[in-house]
């Protein structure tokens, strides 16, 4: 009898621990920032400023953030991807600061078109509409983020 009663009290705080763990991935905010670092012979550097924030008092593991810039469904650039574990406790935030891959002038012209990547080359100022996804996996939980930006060129 005492087996059962164990048992059935071990099964109840596991399940609690792991409905605040789901709830806490499902909470957490994420914002992101993308600019322009430079402009090279190889085509565009930039850099995103990822923020998660964690508003839990429960300590998270995440995986770090994969960034993907697109421009009307074309992919522009992406970060690299590490698998590593990061540790976010409760209660806190951390930033990222990521070099994203863009693409060369020719996948360029291909995906924003001629007229704005001469626009581009000969120093005018451009305002890009991207969409930038920042994805994640939290406590072994997808995360999946997508934001509207106004990139500056």
């Amino acid at each position: 009898m005492f087996k059962w009663i164990a048992g059935g009290l071990a099964t109840f705080f596991a399940g609690r621990y792991l409905l605040r763990l789901n709830k806490a991935a499902e909470t957490i905010t994420s914002r992101i920032s993308i600019v322009l670092h430079k402009v090279a012979l190889s085509g565009l550097e930039l850099k995103a400023i990822v923020r998660l924030q964690n508003p839990n008092p429960i300590a998270l593991n995440l995986q770090y953030p994969f960034v993907k810039i697109t421009y009307k469904g074309n992919t522009l650039g992406t970060t690299e991807v590490r698998n590593e574990i990061i540790h976010l406790p409760e209660n806190s935030e951390q930033n990222f600061e990521l070099k994203i891959q863009s693409s060369g002038w020719l996948s360029l012209i291909q995906i924003l078109g001629t007229e704005i990547v001469t626009r581009i080359r000969s120093g005018e100022n451009i305002v890009l509409n991207i969409t930038a996804t920042t994805t994640s996996r939290i406590n072994n939980i997808p995360y999946e983020q997508v934001d509207q930006i106004q990139l500056s060129i």
